[in-house]
């Protein structure tokens, strides 16, 4: 193994590390009160979980990594620039966290959250780290290592027909109305694919796929640290992940279409 790819997979070895401890934050505080903050709306909120759980990556990222980058939703999800910054990425590492994804969910109390940890090297995601707390399930990847559930080898489905395929979807908060642009996508799929699901949390879904759960996933205005880890570990489970115009996605697209590959065109096409 050379220099780099021993240095990147110390950097994978140490996010694992992170997420575990920030899971165990979290799972010590899931049945306190919450104290909710709504950010654009009553659909897009955080907790002082949310917040704790930033801080402890943060902290020992910047320990033990400090000339490496971070980007993180709940520091610096309110700029305006925020959705963009990869345009034109920082040179050398960096960490694109969302210390919770699918914090309706966590509210909820529903098992469908997880911490994701994206690593980059000069804006190009190669590694990624998702994790579910609750169900204790780590999904991991990195760029040509493979991907991998609790170190057990994933790979993509198979489905070869849309009526075999099952999706999932999800709203932008401000999206969250009548005749809503997701409502109108569902409505096409509606009879040609085996079903369509809304989870609520990115990062998941796409390890979903990527373990072959579901068979694909499409969703419009994500933010970096939604699919930054997600996409490594669809990657290497053999899956296709671009935007709605086909092109490989990268972390400042608005749109993104995930599939196990079979299906990518028929969604696309579906999608327009």
């Amino acid at each position: 193994m050379n220099e780099q790819l021993a240095y990147e997979d110390a950097i994978m070895q140490d996010a694992i590390r992170y997420v575990k401890e920030a899971g165990k934050l979290i799972m010590d505080l899931i049945n306190m009160p919450l104290h909710i903050q709504e950010k654009k709306n009553q659909s897009d909120l955080v907790t002082e979980v949310d917040v704790r759980s930033e801080q402890l990556l943060r902290g020992q990222i910047t320990r033990d990594y400090p000339t490496h980058w971070i980007l993180s939703e709940e520091t610096d999800g309110g700029r305006e620039d925020s959705h963009h910054t990869l345009l034109e990425p920082p040179a050398g590492y960096g960490w694109i966290i969302d210390p919770i994804d699918g914090t309706i969910n966590f509210i909820h109390s529903l098992a469908h959250f997880a911490i994701s940890v994206g690593i980059v090297r000069d804006g190009l995601p190669i590694c990624g780290v998702v994790y579910n707390p609750v169900t204790d399930e780590l999904y991991a990847g990195r760029k040509q290592g493979g991907a991998y559930v609790n170190g057990k080898p994933i790979q993509v489905g198979n489905e070869q027909e849309l009526s075999q395929a099952l999706l999932a979807t999800g709203f932008q908060a401000i999206d969250w109305k009548p005749n809503s642009v997701v409502v109108e996508q569902i409505g096409r799929m509606t009879g040609i694919v085996r079903s369509v699901r809304i989870l609520g949390a990115a990062s998941l879904d796409l390890c979903l796929v990527a373990s072959g759960r579901l068979t694909g996933f499409w969703h419009d205005g994500l933010y970096p640290w939604d699919v930054a880890a997600g996409l490594v570990i669809l990657q290497e489970a053999g899956g296709a992940i671009t935007n709605a115009a086909g092109r490989p996605f990268v972390l400042s697209d608005n749109t993104l279409i995930a599939s196990n590959g079979v299906l990518h065109q028929y969604l696309i096409s579906m999608l327009k």
